[in-house]
C-alpha cells in the first residue's frame, strides 16, 4: 500500500495493480474511434512505473541485508545472512543484483508476442503490412509520426 501511495495510486493496494492502473491512465483512448498514438507509446518511460512485486521483493531483501550489516558493524561478524539469499547473485566472483525471481513476462503475454521471423513463417502477416516493434528510431524511419 505504501508504494501505491508513493506513486499516487491510493485506491490500489497491490503494486502490480498500481503499475497497470498507471499504464491504463496514460494510454487509454477516450473514444473508441480515436486512433492509437504510436508516438505516445514510443515515448513511454517505464521509470514512471513502480517496480513489479517480484522486483520490489529483491530490492527489500538487498536493503535489509545492507541494513543488517550496518546495524551490526561493531560486531566481529556483522551478519550471518548470505548475500545469495538476499537479492544478490554471484557471477564471475562478483555479486550482482538479482533483479527479480520468476518469469519476466506472464505466460499469456509471452505467448502473444511473436518474433518477426515466426510470424513470417506462419504466413499470418504479409511483408508490406508487418510491424517492426523494435525500439530504435533508425529502424522505424518508415513510420509517419504525423499520421
Amino acid at each position: 500500500r505504501f508504494i501505491c501511495n508513493a506513486y499516487n495510486v491510493p485506491n490500489v493496494i497491490d503494486v502490480d495493480g498500481a503499475r497497470l492502473q498507471i499504464f491504463i491512465d496514460s494510454y487509454t483512448v477516450s473514444d473508441v474511434n480515436e486512433a492509437f498514438d504510436l508516438k505516445k507509446l514510443r515515448n513511454f518511460d517505464a521509470s514512471n512505473l513502480p517496480p513489479c512485486k517480484s522486483e520490489l521483493l529483491q530490492q527489500f531483501l538487498r536493503a535489509n541485508y545492507v541494513c543488517t550489516i550496518w546495524n551490526n558493524a561493531h560486531l566481529k561478524n556483522p551478519t550471518t545472512y548470505q548475500p545469495d539469499n538476499n537479492g544478490w547473485v554471484l557471477k564471475d566472483d562478483k555479486y550482482q543484483f538479482k533483479w527479480f525471481e520468476g518469469d519476466q513476462l506472464p505466460s499469456y503475454v509471452r505467448d502473444s508476442l511473436k518474433t518477426q521471423s515466426e510470424t513470417d513463417e506462419e504466413g499470418d502477416v504479409e511483408d508490406d503490412h508487418a510491424i517492426d516493434w523494435s525500439s530504435s528510431d533508425e529502424v522505424n524511419e518508415n513510420i509517419d509520426d504525423n499520421a
